[in-house]
């Protein structure tokens, strides 16, 4: 999701994680935060739905209750570059870590 995790059994499209899975790809998530009523402006007003399975996960994107919720990043290389997906996750981690 391109946003924080939302009630389990609500979201219409997992295809951003379940994809890597099945073409056996590797694919690693590292924390980098949680969600920021103060920083967060929510959804863009000028975006656009790419068509209703779309729109149905955006509006589940509720800052009231998202507040505080934990944020994570995924990286996905191609089968067996398990070596380049752990050095883009150490760097871009220690990158995180100095903010």
């Amino acid at each position: 999701m391109p946003h924080a995790a939302v009630p389990h059994r609500t979201c219409r499209w997992v295809g951003y994680t379940k994809v890597w899975n099945v073409l056996d790809y590797t694919a690693m998530v590292i924390p980098y935060g949680h969600v920021s009523k103060e920083l967060d402006p929510g959804v863009a007003p000028e975006y656009v739905p790419r068509n209703e399975v779309d729109k149905w996960n955006w509006d589940l994107y509720d800052l009231d209750v998202m507040d505080g919720h934990p944020l994570s990043v995924q990286f996905v290389g191609r089968r067996l570059e398990e070596e380049k997906v752990l050095g883009a996750a150490q760097a871009i981690e220690e990158v995180l870590r100095r903010n």
